[in-house]
C-alpha cells in the first residue's frame, strides 16, 4: 500500500478510535503532503519519507529549545509525535550497519575528499535510513580518527 493510503487509512482508524493526538499528526503530515504536492506534483512514497524526516528534525529543534526554555511539558508532546512519525520512515541503520556503510564509502572514494562529498555518497546509499547528523558524527570520526 503506498504511504499516501496507508495515512489516509491510518487516519480513519484514528477518527474511531478517537485517538486526537494520532489524528493531529496525521492531518498535519497529509497537509504539509498537499502543500508540497501544489508545488511538485503527486508525491510517491520515498519523496512523503522526506517530508516526514523534515517535520521529525523540526521537532527535534523544538525539543532542544522547549528544554532549554524548562518546557517539559512541551518536550512530551513533541516526543510523542515523533513517535508517531517515525512509523512512517524506514527502518534506521543500526550504529554498526552504518559504520560498515561509512567503511565502504570512504574505502572507494578515499580519504583525502571532502567531509561533504563523502557525507553526501553516505547518505545516498542509506537511503533515508540514517539522519544526517549522525552520518556526519561518523564520517568526522573516521576521517579524523577520533573514537
Amino acid at each position: 500500500m503506498a504511504l499516501k493510503q496507508q495515512l489516509r487509512e491510518e487516519m480513519k482508524q484514528a477518527m474511531r478510535a478517537h485517538d486526537a493526538e494520532k489524528l493531529g499528526v496525521i492531518r498535519f503530515l497529509l497537509a504539509e503532503i498537499k502543500n508540497v504536492e501544489i508545488d511538485q506534483g503527486e508525491l510517491d512514497d520515498r519523496a512523503i519519507q522526506k517530508i516526514v524526516a523534515k517535520q521529525i528534525k523540526q521537532m527535534k529543534d523544538a525539543i532542544s529549545q522547549f528544554e532549554g526554555g524548562g518546557r517539559h511539558d512541551l518536550v512530551a508532546t513533541e516526543k510523542a509525535k515523533i513517535a508517531i512519525l517515525e512509523t512512517y520512515l524506514p527502518q534506521q541503520l543500526s550504529q554498526v550497519e552504518l559504520a560498515q556503510v561509512v567503511d565502504q564509502v570512504i574505502a572507494q572514494v578515499g580519504e583525502n575528499k571532502h567531509l561533504g562529498e563523502i557525507i553526501g555518497l553516505v547518505m545516498k546509499r542509506t537511503a533515508g535510513r540514517a539522519e544526517g547528523s549522525r552520518v556526519r558524527h561518523l564520517v568526522n570520526e573516521r576521517l579524523t580518527g577520533h573514537a
